[in-house]
């Protein structure tokens, strides 16, 4: 196992056969070398192969906001399908929470509570989000996030009750969960799904098949996971065999 990783290391791609051929063993063995390293966070398998586990390190919140916009929208678009009228939410802290803004708008009397100050920012237009109750978490303030964290965030979200929360993460990994780019987010995103009746997890398609520092959820502690159409159909099938509830959706 110790010989496969190093070849990822050179190749980041092997396939089953050609390690096999490499080690002079049987396809089974290799599989169950695979299914192991894939169990410790190490690879992430597909249907033939596999691939090394990437590892996200973070970028700033201007840098994020302008990647991907497409996939965020068509994310936001979807997760907007659970929302109605009157309702509570929690909208987590990040870029492709914050691309729900716009779908919002076409609701009355949401109650939002956020960590995100872009995202406070922008309902707090009072012609587009005028029947809305906002309230921004205090706490910490980020400057690399744009966004509150630590204690203080936590005590107030950990005092609400809500409908429904959208979270977004650093990282997917089947094997690990969802994670964050530090500890520091761990006790704001467990608060925030303490405190939902339903938890949704939006990630695109980028996400997946990464480790970052922090886990701070497993994914069958989500209700619905939704992300973008170019998550790879392989990838994606071990997700769905080990019943995670994955949506996936199309963009435009």
């Amino acid at each position: 196992r110790h010989e496969i990783l190093k070849t990822l290391e050179l190749k980041q791609e092997v396939t089953i056969p050609e390690l096999a051929e490499q080690f002079n063993v049987s396809h089974m063995t290799i599989r169950r070398d695979l299914d192991l390293l894939q169990s410790e966070g190490k690879i992430q398998r597909f249907h033939g192969g596999a691939v090394k586990v990437k590892r996200f390190m973070g970028a700033k919140y201007d840098q994020r906001a302008n990647e991907r916009k497409a996939e965020k929208a068509a994310i936001a678009k979807e997760a907007a399908k659970c929302v109605q009228d009157g309702m509570s939410l929690i909208l987590d802290a990040g870029t492709t929470v914050a691309a729900m803004v716009d779908e919002l708008e076409k609701f009355r009397e949401l109650k939002i509570i956020t960590r995100d100050l872009h995202t406070a920012l922008l309902l707090s237009n009072e012609d587009r989000f005028g029947s809305f109750d906002v309230y921004c978490a205090g706490g910490r303030i980020s400057k690399w996030a744009y966004s509150t964290d630590g204690i203080y965030a936590e005590k107030m979200i950990g005092s609400m009750t809500v409908d429904l929360a959208f979270l977004t993460c650093e990282a997917v990994s089947h094997a690990k969960g969802a994670m964050a780019w530090s500890p520091v987010l761990v006790g704001a995103r467990q608060t925030t799904m303490s405190a939902a009746g339903r938890n949704v997890l939006l990630a695109d398609s980028t996400k997946f098949g990464y480790n970052s520092l922090a886990i701070f959820a497993g994914l069958d502690e989500f209700d619905e996971i939704i992300t973008d159409a170019s998550l790879d159909e392989d990838e994606a099938d071990v997700y769905r065999k080990a019943g995670y509830p994955l949506t996936i959706v199309p963009v435009e």
